[in-house]
Order: C-alpha cells, then structure tokens, then sequence
C-alpha cells in the first residue's frame, strides 16, 4: 500500500461486519449464507460463508474482531480508520424498493471501512 502513496488519497476496505448477528435475520435472500463454525480464532470467531449460486461455492474464514482490523490498518500506515455503514443506491432502491434490506440494517453483513488519508511514510511506520 505504500510504494506509491497518494497524498490526502483514500483506502477502502469491505469487511465482514464484526457486529453481524448470526442468530439475527438471514442474509440468503441477498445471495449468500453464513453461519458460526464455533471454532475461534486468534482474530475472532471462524464463519462458514456460502455463496448460493448456481453451483453454491463456500468457504470457512474469519469475522476479524473490529479492534483488530483497526490496529492493522494503522500499523499499515493508513491513519483515520472509520468504519462506515454500507447504504442502498438509489437504484437499488427503486428496484427492489426500501424494505428489501430492511431487516439486515439493524445488523448488516458487510460493512466498509474508510482511512481517508494515506501516510505518505514508505512501509507504514508514520501511522497517526
């Protein structure tokens, strides 16, 4: 992330939501499955996630503890970490209409991670 900085530029990062309640509404209405494998690890707990395609295609990784992301983030050199809620477009909107995703606004899956400004120090080590 560092060899090429821009000043004052912007990384973004879509997370699993440290925050998602598996016992909460499903997410397989929008295409995807997940549950707890009650494994955990050193990040945070180990989640099958399957994505329900034609041929469904799953996976088992990790839902990173927020404080984790975090201080990796700024151990990276990207200073400002904000987590930022995802949004329905205005066209997502009208094509599936405000109460399609009403449910998972209380606890959604993914959520976005912002670090407006990058350090402009090579290999992270002038994080603020």
């Amino acid at each position: 992330m560092h060899r090429n900085p821009t000043p004052g530029g912007e990384f973004f990062v879509l997370a699993p939501s440290p925050d998602f309640r598996f016992d909460g509404p499903s997410p397989i209405p929008y295409g995807f499955g997940s549950a707890l494998t009650g494994e955990e690890a050193e990040t945070g707990p180990r989640v099958r996630i399957t994505a329900l395609l034609d041929s469904p295609t799953g996976y088992v990784t990790v839902c990173t503890r927020r404080e984790v992301w975090e201080k990796c983030l700024r151990a990276a050199g990207l200073s400002d970490v904000a987590w930022v809620p995802l949004e329905v477009s205005e066209a997502g909107l009208r094509r599936f209409g405000a109460h399609f995703r009403a449910d998972l606004h209380a606890g959604p899956p993914l959520e976005m991670l912002c670090c407006p400004r990058l350090s402009t120090t090579p290999g992270g080590t002038g994080a603020s």
